[in-house]
């Protein structure tokens, strides 16, 4: 006797499949921006912790969703515990991904506002009360929500609804607060600082929008305006997925741009780019040859120059090694010895009035 597949089950296949794919996609092609930019840095910031933990815990996780969906496509029969257990699962993940996120986010505020404590004491309001709000909600979740042997979710409880709309204000205060920052700083930041900010904004702003449109869906499905039971079978998936993408974008974009700067000021700190820096036309020296370009001394003034010979021994030289030191002994390193380039001649200028 032939077996139905329930079309919400294949639907929820399709879909995990789907994310999965595109997340071993993501993965793959900035493995190597990890390795590079984040993995150096795993005991040094917070920020690559966090991507670290999320970024492996998150595919092991969507890859163990895509065998439960496929258990739940051939039918496979499930116990109302394990259905409950299923459900905690997926509440626990979306609320540690969720807080990861967050985190993230804040951190960005916090090193916008540096010592603001009005906004330190907003961002842990805000945190805490989504936090709270989530932890509240999630037994609700699991012991009011019904589903079918095979843990697909027949009806989603109510509580869904104030869960999505502390989380949807959580993210709508961070990207308020970097706004404001953005736009009410324009003239007195530099121009990294300005770059830096631009990308925090745009960062957030995709996240924002994300999460939004996910929940806005849930809103429209939980209070029938949209009648479709793939509401309360979806949306874990697709929180999950685009969380993790979230974090991972956020810690790569940051770390890239952290290099970029780095790699900026090694190129202006590097002599052997000053002359691709600094252009001079050694062939117009008539200003050096025009006695009008230049002030005249004072007729009762005279200019004595006096040679000093300040003899330096091997081991000083090599410390307080110059720049100039160097140029200057490039030029006479075949004609005379390392030893030559020792003593340095100064010219010392003095004025002697026409009375002394």
């Amino acid at each position: 006797m032939s077996h139905s597949i329930d079309p919400v089950a294949r639907n929820i296949t399709i879909l995990t499949t789907i994310l999965t794919a595109l997340m071993v996609l993501e993965y793959l092609f900035f493995l190597s921006d990890e390795i590079r930019l984040v993995w150096p840095r795993f005991w040094k910031t917070t920020e690559a912790k966090i991507y670290v933990v999320t970024r492996y815990a998150g595919l092991a996780g969507q890859i163990f969703n895509v065998c439960f969906a496929f258990r739940m496509m051939f039918g496979v029969l499930n116990s109302p515990f394990a259905c409950r257990v299923w459900s905690s699962y997926q509440a626990t993940t979306i609320q540690c991904l969720l807080l990861s996120v967050e985190l993230l986010l804040m951190l960005q505020v916090h090193k916008m506002y540096r010592e603001n404590k009005s906004i330190r004491a907003l961002s842990y309001i805000f945190g805490g009360a989504q936090s709270a709000a989530m932890a509240i909600t999630a037994q609700l979740l699991v012991t009011g929500t019904h589903y079918s042997p095979t843990c697909v979710t027949i009806s989603p409880h109510h509580s869904e609804f104030y869960v999505g709309t502390s989380i949807i204000v959580s993210f709508m205060f961070v990207l308020v607060a970097m706004l404001w920052r953005f736009f009410g700083s324009t003239s007195s930041r530099s121009e990294a600082p300005r770059a830096w900010l631009k990308l925090a904004v745009r960062d957030t702003s995709c996240i924002t929008i994300a999460i939004t449109v996910i929940f806005v869906f849930m809103f429209l499905c939980t209070t029938r305006v949209i009648n479709t039971q793939m509401s309360g079978n979806i949306t874990f998936y697709l929180l999950l997925s685009c969380l993790w993408f979230a974090v991972g974008r956020i810690v790569l974009h940051q770390e890239q741009f952290r290099r970029t700067q780095e790699s900026q000021m090694g190129d202006i700190n590097d002599p052997s780019r000053w002359t691709e820096m600094i252009e001079v036309d050694l062939n117009d020296t008539t200003s050096f040859d025009d006695p009008n370009a230049y002030p005249t001394s004072p007729s009762g003034l005279e200019v004595e120059s006096t040679e000093v010979s300040t003899p330096f021994d091997s081991a000083s030289s090599a410390e307080t090694k110059d720049i100039a030191d160097e140029h200057l002994c490039e030029g006479e390193k075949d004609s005379a010895p390392l030893s030559s380039c020792a003593p340095t001649s100064m010219l010392i200028a003095r004025c002697i009035s026409g009375e002394g």
